[in-house]
């Protein structure tokens, strides 16, 4: 049996890697895990919250399926997910950071080692006054725990090596606020980096059909008018400061597999929950929005035999990377997820193609807001900022975002990769938007009630058919069996 290591940072940019091009950060350690494995160039969260997508990712099931739309949102963990589908198959599971997934009272019975530590937005530190706040952190202060919780995760894994294990490190960085200890906080210098043109962004008119009203609300809320380009350099600087923290553990972490002869028995999982705007059409921190910099998120996986320096190209959803491993260890996937397993693919060497379309949804309660709440200031993105549903779909090199009660946007990202040009209302692009408009419908017609080739449900081991009743709901509702 293979074991499991899974590294997810929080609210990490793809395009803040040097292992996905990024030539002024470094990130050894992380590049390191890349050429020694498979990279995915074409993975979408499914959905650009944390909670909702670490949801989607443990349970296998699309953010409007789980329903939890929310950055505290929980499930049980009755629910099927990978950490009990492993526990029940004897791993010892550890799990140290942020949880943003399991309620907390089921937390001690599914994991046997445990660090549980959110610490939000850095809230109730002095200098977190606004979504783009920036100051070096103290070595010594409670909320320096990067470090502390790879320590962790390394001694669990040397006391139960002699078993197979499960390990999940849930690093805080590099989520806002933009802080970072020494060295880390002083080690890229604000004044080498140049803000984008995307940043430097604020006349509607230049944006085609403009951009949805949400966007203008949320600057509104932050105060974006009070950020400066030194604001947002200081920022970008301690972002790139805490990727190279995580960086420092992540290496750090493969080093002791390797002395330890762990690497050819161990799976090692990174991936990021979603990305982070970090000035990206001139906003802080993120909203329900589909842009690249928050929803293409890093994905690298090695595991012993893999092909090494192996880039992915084919689109892939957040959801199928479960299944995926659920397959590589030999362990049943259950019939209540979604995703779909691609180490067929893996094993074969077809690394060109998988999905078609991949499916991205975010957002809470309507309408949208589509004025300013007079006086409200917001640190973070919290509701009415978070309110407006909406989903995106992207098929090749076109991505298609439709809100409740909101601007539409129309991307063409191999053209316009910060994705400033919305096409939506462009008649040359009319056909596109009617093609994608239509599988959107009936992509997001398939949540829940997916095809999955058969009739027939396994009522023994899941007692509701979540094709008709919710996921959550427990025990059958009457006595109705269905066969082929």
């Amino acid at each position: 049996m293979y074991n499991l290591i899974i590294v997810t940072p929080d609210q990490m940019r793809r395009d803040y890697l040097g292992c996905y091009g990024n030539k002024e950060i470094r990130t050894p350690g992380i590049d390191g895990l890349s050429s020694e494995g498979i990279t995915f160039e074409n993975c979408y969260c499914a959905a650009p919250l944390c909670a909702p997508s670490r949801i989607s990712f443990a349970t296998s099931t699309y953010f409007s399926e789980h329903n939890h739309r929310n950055y505290w949102s929980a499930i049980s963990a009755d629910v099927p997910n990978l950490v009990t589908q492993l526990k029940k198959k004897g791993y010892r599971t550890g799990m140290y950071g942020k949880n943003h997934l399991f309620l907390y009272d089921d937390l001690e019975r599914i994991w046997d080692g445990l660090d549980e530590i959110c610490l939000g937005n850095y809230d109730g530190h002095e200098e977190y006054t606004h979504s783009w706040s920036s100051f070096r952190l103290e070595q010594d202060h409670r909320f320096n725990i990067t470090g502390r919780l790879t320590d962790e995760a390394i001694s669990f894994i040397e006391e139960n090596r002699e078993k197979p294990f499960f390990t999940w490190i849930n690093y805080q960085d590099p989520h806002p606020a933009f802080t970072c200890p020494p060295p880390y906080d002083t080690m890229y210098d604000p004044n080498n980096i140049v803000p984008g043109e995307d940043w430097y962004f604020r006349d509607e008119s230049e944006k085609g059909t403009g951009e949805p009203v949400r966007s203008k609300v949320w600057r509104t809320h932050s105060e974006m008018d009070l950020c400066t380009d030194e604001d947002y350099r200081n920022a970008a600087a301690r972002y790139m400061g805490q990727i190279t923290y995580v960086d420092d553990c992540v290496e750090r972490l493969l080093t002791y597999l390797k002395e330890r002869g762990l690497e050819e028995t161990t799976v090692v999982l990174f991936f990021s929950d979603h990305g982070e705007l970090l000035g990206s059409h001139h906003m802080m921190h993120k909203i329900p929005v589909f842009y690249d910099c928050l929803t293409r998120i890093p994905v690298i996986l090695k595991y012993p035999g893999c092909q090494k320096g192996v880039r992915f190209q084919g689109l892939v959803e957040e959801i199928d990377l479960v299944p995926t491993l659920l397959e590589l260890l030999s362990v049943n996937i259950p019939d209540t997820m979604c995703g779909q397993s691609f180490y067929s693919s893996l094993k074969e060497g077809k690394y060109e193609e998988w999905r078609e379309t991949i499916l991205c949804e975010a957002g809470g309660g309507a309408p949208t807001y589509k004025q300013p709440v007079e006086g409200l200031k917001l640190l973070a993105p919290h509701a009415p900022t978070s309110f407006g549903p909406g989903a995106m779909v992207r098929k090749g090199n076109y991505k298609l975002s439709i809100y409740h009660d909101d601007q539409g946007e129309l991307y063409r990202i191999d053209s316009d990769p910060r994705e400033l040009h919305n096409l939506y209302d462009d008649p040359e692009y009319a056909g596109i938007r009617q093609e994608l408009t239509l599988i959107l419908l009936k992509r997001v017609l398939g949540v829940k009630v997916r095809e999955t080739g058969r009739t027939a449900w396994n009522f023994e081991e899941y007692g509701q058919d979540v094709r008709f009743e919710p996921l959550e709901m427990a025990g059958p509702i009457r006595d109705v069996r269905f066969s082929d």
